[in-house]
C-alpha cells in the first residue's frame, strides 16, 4: 500500500489539533472540544476506509467478486459509524455541533485532497 493515505491520515489528526486549539482560543474549552471530536471521528472514518480497502486487496488474489462487496460493506459501516459517533457526541457528550461538523468536514476535504494524487493514477 502507498505512503500517501497514511499521510492523509496523519493530517487529519493535524487538522483535528489546530482546529481544536483554534476553537478553544476564540470560542472556549466546549467548542476545542467539539472540534477536535469532529476531526477524529474524520479520522477514524479513514482509517476504517484504509483498513477495508486493504481487505479488498488481499481479496482480489484469491476471489475479486468478493472484493467489491467488502468495500461496499465498508461504505454502510462507515456511514453507521459516523452517525453513531455523532449521535454520542450530541446526545450524550453534549458537544456543540458547529465546530464538531465543521473540522469534520474540513477533515474530510482534506482527505480527499490528501489524495489527489493517488486519484491521478487511476485516469
Amino acid at each position: 500500500m502507498e505512503v500517501a493515505p497514511y499521510r492523509t491520515v496523519t493530517l487529519q489528526v493535524g487538522i483535528a489539533l489546530i482546529s481544536g486549539a483554534l476553537f478553544y482560543w476564540f470560542l472556549g474549552i466546549g467548542s476545542g472540544k467539539s472540534a477536535f471530536y469532529g476531526g477524529m471521528v474524520a479520522t477514524i472514518n479513514g482509517l476504517s476506509l484504509l483498513r477495508r480497502v486493504n481487505a479488498a486487496e488481499k481479496a482480489t488474489e484469491s476471489f475479486p467478486a468478493r472484493a467489491l462487496g467488502i468495500l461496499i460493506s465498508g461504505v454502510i459501516n462507515r456511514f453507521i459509524l459516523v452517525l453513531v459517533l455523532f449521535g454520542i457526541a450530541f446526545g450524550v457528550l453534549h458537544l456543540g455541533a458547529v465546530p464538531a461538523l465543521a473540522t469534520f468536514a474540513f477533515s474530510q476535504l482534506a482527505y480527499g485532497w490528501g489524495l489527489r494524487r493517488s486519484y491521478k493514477d487511476l485516469l
